[in-house]
């Protein structure tokens, strides 16, 4: 089954989503939660935190990703779509992804892992369930462009089929 969590822009989304994968067995995947200031990503197997927004354009060297106000290392979303194909091949019984936005939507970002994601869990191959975050205003554009099947929108995580 494929889950959207969808709610408006800053409306704690990840944050409740980082309480629910701590009571969570096999899973996997990432989140993006704002650390002192700066967007990261947190790898929820491993808890590896590392850099995704660059604060310091002045002496940054590296190629960005920028869409509104932010400004993203290229190379960190190269290296959470190949954590979130990793994680996809091992079958986790919930396979996390925060979030699908604009940048996916433009065939950036996390689209190139959101396409074999959302294609593996499509077709019923594996028997795990695919959480994705979604901003409300980007819901059903998001449904649409990646074409999803078999899914379930909520927008609080007491939804969640707890035999899922």
């Amino acid at each position: 089954m494929i889950y959207l969590f969808c709610r408006p822009i800053h409306n704690g989304k990840t944050t409740e989503l980082i309480n629910w994968c701590n009571q969570q067995q096999r899973i996997a995947g990432i989140l993006m939660p704002d650390i002192e200031g700066s967007r990261k990503i947190y790898t929820i197997e491993t808890k590896e935190v590392f850099d995704i927004e660059c604060i310091d354009l002045v002496n940054n060297t590296e190629h960005l990703t920028t869409v509104g106000r932010f400004n993203f290392y290229t190379s960190a979303f190269e290296k959470a779509n190949s954590i979130l194909l990793n994680a996809l091949s091992q079958n986790p019984h919930w396979l996390i992804l925060d979030e699908a936005g604009k940048l996916e939507l433009d065939g950036k970002g996390f689209y190139r892992s959101l396409i074999s994601i959302i294609d593996f869990h499509n077709s019923n191959i594996g028997s795990g369930n695919l959480l994705i975050t979604v901003r409300d205003s980007l819901c059903d554009e998001v449904i649409t462009f990646f074409k999803i099947k078999n899914y379930r929108i909520i927008h609080e995580l007491q939804e969640v089929d707890p035999d899922a």
